[in-house]
This record gives C-alpha cells, sequence and structure tokens, in this order.
C-alpha cells in the first residue's frame, strides 16, 4: 500500500467517525446501530473467551509435556554426563598401567624388555673405550704353568740376519683351560664269617659310603650350584654334568633334587650364626616377596646386611610371616617398604626412598595440574646425591631440608583441596598423606648415617630368589621352599663376605 492510498483510507475513516459522532450528538443514532454494535461485541467477547481457554489448554499440555520430558532428558544426560566421566578415568587408569615401569613403580627393567631406553647420565668425551693413559692397569694374574714352557723358535731370515742378536727379554703369553676328569676311588672290605653262629662282619666304611655307588663332594657341589645357584632345570643339569664328564657321571633327578635338603641339614650350625649376627648388626633390611606352591601363593621374608643374608619361608604374610625370623627380636633400625606391619617390630624404622621416588614420577605423570610431587622429587633427589657423597649432615642443612619437606606437603594440601583426585587414580594422594604421617621415617637417615636410605639391599636379595620361583614355575611342596631358602642363605651369605662358593658348598657335602 503506498502511501497516498493509506492517508485515503484513514481520511474515509475519518470521516465516518465524524458521521457517527454527529448523529449521536444529534440523537439521531437508531437501536438498530446500537443492537448490532452490541452483537459484535458479545460476539468478540466469547471468540476472547473461547481462545483464552483454547490458550490455557495448550500452556498446561507444555507445562505437563516440559515436566514429563525434561526429567527425563535431563537424568539421561546426566547418565551420559558420569557415563563419560567414568570412561575418561577408566581411559587415565588404562594409560597409567600402561605406562608402568622401572621408573614410575615397582617393576624391574628387566619386566618390560621394550622399555625405552635408560639414560647415560655420563659426558661423552672424544676418548676411547678401554684402557686409559694415567689409570693403573688392571691386568689377569700371572699363573704357574702346569707344563713345560713352550718356547718360540723366530723365523730362520731372523737367526741369519746379522743386524738382529737376542736380547734376554721375553713376551709371554699364557693360554688357560679347563680340564675334567672323573676320579674313581673303590674300598673294598674282605667278609668274615663266625664259624659258630654264622654271622658276617667287614671292616666299617668312611661315613657318607653307604650306597653301593655314592658321588663325592665335587659332583655334588657342582650339581647344588647349577641347579639353585646358577637357576638352571634339573634335567639341564644332569644332562650338563653328563656331556663335561663324557657320560661317565649320569646324576639321577632325585638325587639332584634332594640336594638342597642335605645342603641344608649340614649347614644349620651355620644359619644359627647368620641369625644371632643379624641381630647385632646397627640396621637390617627386610621384605617379603610372593611365591607359587601348587598353585597356592606362599612368601619368603628376606633379613640381611651387608655381610649376612637370611632367607625365610612362611605360608602367610604378616605378623604370622614375622614370627620365628630375625625381625621379631630385633631391636634396632629396620629399613623396608611401606608395609605397616614392620612397624610394630624393631627400634627405629626407614622407609625406602627408591620406591617414594618411583611414586612421585607415577604422580608426576597421572596428575599434571599439581606440582608438589615435581618439587618433592627434586628435593629427594638431591638430598640423596649428597648422601652417597657425604653421609653426614649438619643440623643446620637438616633444619633446612625438613623445612622444605614441610613446606612441599603444605603446598601438596592446598592442591589436592583445588584439584581433588581422580576416581581411578589416588596413588598420589595416598603417597601425600603416606609421607606426611611417616615424615620422620621418611628422613630418618638424615640423622642416622648408619641408616640406608633405601631397601635396595633386600629388593635384589629378593630378585635372586624371584629368578628361582621363574625358572620352576611352582613348587610341588612346601618343604622344598623351606630348604631353598636355607640354602640360598649361606650362598648369599658367602657370596657377601667374598668367600669360594664352591669350596664353601664343598664343605658342606664333604665327606
Amino acid at each position: 500500500m503506498t502511501l497516498k492510498e493509506a492517508y485515503e483510507q484513514m481520511r474515509k475513516e475519518v470521516l465516518s467517525l465524524r458521521r457517527e459522532n454527529a448523529k449521536l450528538k444529534e440523537g439521531s443514532y437508531v437501536d438498530a446501530d446500537r443492537a448490532a454494535h452490541e452483537k459484535e461485541i458479545r460476539k468478540l467477547k466469547h471468540e476472547l473467551e473461547r481462545m483464552t481457554r483454547e490458550k490455557d489448554r495448550y500452556h498446561a499440555l507444555w507445562k505437563e509435556c516440559c515436566f514429563e520430558g525434561g526429567l527425563e532428558v535431563r537424568a539421561e544426560l546426566h547418565s551420559l554426563r558420569r557415563q563419560l566421566q567414568e570412561a575418561n578415568e577408566t581411559i587415565c587408569k588404562l594409560k597409567a598401567q600402561m605406562n608402568r615401569d622401572h621408573e614410575n613403580s615397582s617393576i624391574p627393567s628387566s619386566g618390560k624388555p621394550f622399555h625405552k631406553m635408560i639414560k647415560n647420565s655420563r659426558v661423552k668425551t672424544s676418548r676411547k673405550p678401554g684402557g686409559q693413559k694415567g689409570h693403573p692397569g688392571h691386568k689377569r694374574p700371572h699363573m704357574e704353568p702346569t707344563s713345560p714352557v713352550v718356547e718360540l723358535t723366530p723365523d730362520q731370515k731372523i737367526l741369519n740376519n746379522p743386524d738382529f742378536y737376542p736380547t734376554g727379554k721375553y713376551i709371554t703369553k699364557q693360554l688357560v683351560d679347563l680340564e675334567v676328569c672323573v676320579s674313581v676311588t673303590e674300598y673294598k672290605a674282605q667278609i668274615y664269617r663266625n664259624r659258630k653262629n654264622g654271622s658276617r662282619y667287614h671292616a666299617s666304611f668312611p661315613a657318607g659310603i653307604s650306597n653301593e655307588f655314592n658321588y663325592g663332594k665335587n659332583a655334588k657341589a657342582l650339581a647344588f650350584l647349577l641347579n639353585n645357584y646358577c637357576n638352571v632345570s634339573i634335567d639341564k643339569t644332569q644332562e650338563l654334568i653328563q656331556g663335561i664328564t663324557d657320560d661317565k657321571i649320569i646324576l639321577s633327578k632325585g638325587l639332584i633334587n634332594s640336594l638342597p635338603k642335605q645342603f641344608s641339614a649340614a649347614t644349620e650350625d651355620e644359619r644359627k650364626h647368620i641369625y644371632s649376627m643379624l641381630l647385632l648388626a646397627p640396621s637390617m633390611h627386610t621384605d617379603f616377596t610372593p611365591g607359587r606352591v601348587n598353585g597356592k601363593n606362599v612368601q619368603v621374608l628376606i633379613c640381611t646386611n651387608p655381610n649376612e643374608t637370611l632367607y625365610c619361608f612362611s605360608e602367610h604374610k604378616g605378623h604370622a610371616g614375622i614370627k620365628g625370623t630375625p625381625v621379631e627380636e630385633y631391636l634396632q633400625t629396620l629399613v623396608h617398604d611401606h608395609d605397616i606391619t614392620f612397624y610394630n617390630y624393631g627400634g627405629d624404622h626407614q622407609e625406602c626412598l627408591a620406591h617414594v621416588l618411583r611414586y612421585l614420577q607415577s604422580a608426576i605423570e597421572n596428575e599434571p595440574d599439581l606440582t608438589w610431587h615435581k618439587d618433592m622429587k627434586k628435593l629427594l633427589s638431591s638430598v640423596i646425591h649428597e648422601a652417597k657423597s657425604d653421609r653426614s649432615f649438619s643440623d643446620k642443612r637438616i633444619a633446612e631440608i625438613e623445612e622444605q619437606y614441610d613446606d612441599i606437603l603444605k603446598r601438596a594440601d592446598k592442591e589436592y583441596c583445588l584439584h581433588p583426585p581422580r576416581k581411578y587414580f589416588t596413588d598420589g594422594l595416598q603417597l601425600f598423606l603416606r609421607m606426611q604421617e611417616y615424615r620422620d621415617n621418611h628422613l630418618f637417615f638424615l640423622r642416622h648415617p648408619e641408616a640406608e636410605y633405601t631397601n635396595n639391599l633386600a629388593e635384589r636379595g629378593l630378585r635372586k630368589f624371584k629368578r628361582k620361583f621363574k625358572q620352576v614355575v611352582t613348587f610341588r611342596c612346601n618343604d622344598s621352599v623351606d630348604a631353598l631358602c636355607k640354602c640360598m642363605s649361606i650362598i648369599e651369605t658367602h657370596r657377601q663376605q667374598g668367600n669360594n662358593l664352591f669350596e664353601a658348598v664343598q664343605q658342606a657335602f664333604g665327606f
């Protein structure tokens, strides 16, 4: 509609209203017009009421749909959000499990053969590998020859050349080899018979000569060490000894299997001495490791110091596994992992910081929003580095370390309030609470130089036992594991003291 047309329509409406107004003033507004207007008004009122009712009905339907459908939608949305959160938590948990290695857990580096390369912290130089100038040499010791010396003659060209003359000096090189010979000693005793009662008599054979065919201490010692120290299977031990003796010595599998029991029975007094020496040591490392006997879990407890080691077998862990071991009677410093059972024994306690550093690394990888574990790892690493060079800390330095330790833990408390731990990874929070509760046991080595800051001595000892378990897979009875523990106690103690293992085992089997 154009502006002109709109103006014309407004003009007509104004004229119409003026006419009606004039009728009203003159009194000429007829009843018919009034009736028509009232009818139109009533019609519009009825239509308004109908539209109002329809509006109310649709509004009620809308509210009903919004109320019922909204709850379902909100419930479904909440469920989906919860599932998504659980899925994210599960993903984080699985990532943490997949990324576990020797740097952030107790898994040894051999447990993951495809782990990343271990960093070499040594500074690379241009020097070639091997002996360096100015350093003392480490040559193999010269041995006395067991056969006539072979003197080599030079070429005839040299002998016939007048320009060469002998200096009287020699260059000596030795060929050292191993020879295996079988020694057989036969004992013979004549039989005497009594004419009166017919009884027989013969001279007594030496101790240990009880069967028609007996093996000496060398053969038993070799088979024992191969099977129990080198972790060679019984079949391979039998095959190896048979091969090196040219099929002359064929040890039975039953004999090889019985050697640990014979050795443990012969070394009982020596183990008692080890027991008493462990109780006198200023500190003792201890730890448990599991094993398998006929599909059931058993436990092996190690008690060790730099000079003595004792392995103890038990069917259970905890107080039942400690009963009857040196830990039960020990009154000085125990070095162990965070096994709270050990806190009921000993006089003082030092927690293994190597485990703490690995757990801190795991928390660093799985809690990127926090910073306390990074600073705590840096602090403990620097303190351990100081302890390696000088075990004596001044009181001032100890106070500084303890203050830094406490400040980091206070920051950790604030960070966990702002960033609560996830459902599937609470290791960082548990580590914080543990380091807060057992603060003095983590820093015990600062004031006590005789205590080591790690439990690696016990870990290395148990690793040897775990290798034997890996080779055996499962033992048949508890007596076999108990005998193995007793044997390894003697073997490891002699190894720590620098003794010849073969000679030590020979003495136990000697007769």
